[in-house]
């Protein structure tokens, strides 16, 4: 990393997309540039810019990919999905799956993502399969409630004591998935709908639909393990982090609009 690139992190992403909003990002031959050491703020400024929150030549503007170059080329080239040749260590699947046997291929890809967190991150006992089972359930609210399948990506990626995925959609958001329940129809702040949402039960099915939005499967395979979560919607973000997260040490946070959804979880394993 030379003098003029700082690393992409998430505060370089709010960063960006602030100065984006205010019409403020038009300075391309600055200099700097920002490279991504982590899947999560990559994805996120991708993301922005699939929502035109941010323009898309943003990746080339203000980025160096380096390693990341062939997944971002599939992601612009419309790939259904992607698997590093390195180890299969990381890759992203696209919800909208052409075929009968698109939930084969879905399978096939969480086995890659839980082989890696388990051969690579080595992440202890069933802690791989558990977190397998949350990028699934994630995957799956995209289709029950984004009102957006096609626009769906889950991807990991998997590092010595390290393992994170994320998964985002261009759908109606949280708020306004909540809202078509009329348990919800006066809720009115993006924030609010999110620590809704992540509680037991939540949907737009309502208090008495038994189904929530499947966030009680990520804090089951964070459990004695540290974490770190970013969930954004509209204009909030919802973060926590320390061992063991959960919604008692969540925090709200004003963001930049970012359109549908965006989750990032990641864990931190072996090493101080």
């Amino acid at each position: 990393m030379t003098a003029a690139e700082k690393p992409l992190t998430f505060t370089a992403v709010d960063d960006l997309a602030f100065a984006a909003a205010n019409d403020l990002l038009n300075k391309k031959d600055s200099g700097l540039r920002f490279t991504p050491l982590t899947l999560g703020p990559l994805f996120e400024l991708c993301h922005l810019g699939v929502g035109r929150r941010l323009k898309k030549t943003v990746v080339q503007d203000w980025i160096v990919v380096n390693g990341a170059e062939p997944m971002i080329d599939a992601l612009h080239g419309g790939q259904e999905s992607w698997i590093s040749p390195d180890r299969r260590r990381m890759g992203f699947i696209r919800s909208e799956r052409k075929g009968p046997d698109g939930d084969l291929r879905l399978s096939g890809f969480l086995m890659d993502a839980q082989r890696a967190a388990r051969d690579i991150t080595q992440l202890p006992g069933n802690t791989p399969g558990q977190l397998a089972a949350a990028m699934e359930e994630l995957e799956g609210n995209i289709h029950e409630h984004s009102m957006a399948i096609a626009s769906g990506v889950l991807a990991f990626r998997a590092a010595q004591n390290m393992f994170e995925f994320v998964i985002s959609d261009q759908g109606i958001g949280m708020l306004r998935s909540l809202q078509r329940s009329a348990d919800y129809a006066a809720l009115h702040d993006h924030g609010k709908a999110m620590e809704e949402a992540l509680k037991d039960g939540t949907s737009r099915f309502g208090n008495d639909g038994g189904r929530g939005y499947g966030f009680r499967s990520i804090f089951v395979g964070l459990a004695n393990l540290r974490g770190a979560l970013r969930f954004r919607s509209g204009d909030h973000a919802l973060l926590m982090d320390g061992t063991s997260p959960n919604l008692t040490t969540a925090r709200l946070a004003q963001k930049a609009f970012i359109d549908g959804f965006y989750a990032s979880v990641t864990i931190l394993f072996g090493a101080e």
